[in-house]
């Protein structure tokens, strides 16, 4: 299983906890509560994702973390052998989003289109900084970045992947100068 465009990352594994080969993992999900019966993950593992059932999951929503133990990893020697290595779902069980809400995978591709400026360049990345979301769009062969506020954002056309934007006045003029 190492096609990682069909997963998304759930976490990492920070940490053992215990002697029995249990792990703190962190959660990067805004709501961690829905992971409380997670009976599968995939942790990447030499760069390939292997699947592991859950034994056991204790979630903490406010920290974004979980204690989890993984079948066949039964010792913490075993376990530190671990640490640090992705956790990994498939998109499947992603909830969906309505709306001006999405997925930072989901909009790859998508064309921007600018309420002034009309059609302007797919979508190649979305970089998740703290701050906010940056997006970035191909537009005459440079490219163009743009916060993701949600000012910015007019709509999400996901059927024609369209991603409408009303962009501020020479923001675009700016990367072809």
């Amino acid at each position: 299983m190492s096609d990682r465009s069909a997963y998304f990352q759930l976490g990492t594994l920070l940490r053992t906890h215990g002697v029995k080969g249990d792990f703190i993992a962190a959660l990067d999900t805004d709501s961690p509560a829905r992971y409380k019966k997670l009976s599968l993950v995939y942790l990447e593992v030499d760069e390939v994702l292997k699947e592991y059932s859950v034994t056991k999951i204790s979630v903490k929503e406010k920290e974004r973390s979980a204690t989890l133990h993984l079948q066949g990893i039964e010792d913490m020697t075993t376990a530190e052998n671990y640490l640090k290595c992705k956790l990994f779902l498939p998109l499947s069980m992603l909830p969906k989003l309505r709306g001006k809400k999405f997925y930072f995978h989901e909009i790859a591709g998508f064309m921007v289109h600018d309420k002034q400026l009309g059609q302007l360049g797919p979508i190649t990345t979305v970089y998740d900084r703290s701050e906010q979301p940056v997006v970035e769009f191909e537009y005459k062969e440079k490219k163009v970045l743009f916060p993701c506020h949600d000012k910015l954002i007019v709509k999400i056309d996901r059927e024609n992947k369209i991603f409408h934007t009303d962009l501020p006045d020479g923001l675009v003029d700016l990367y072809l100068e």
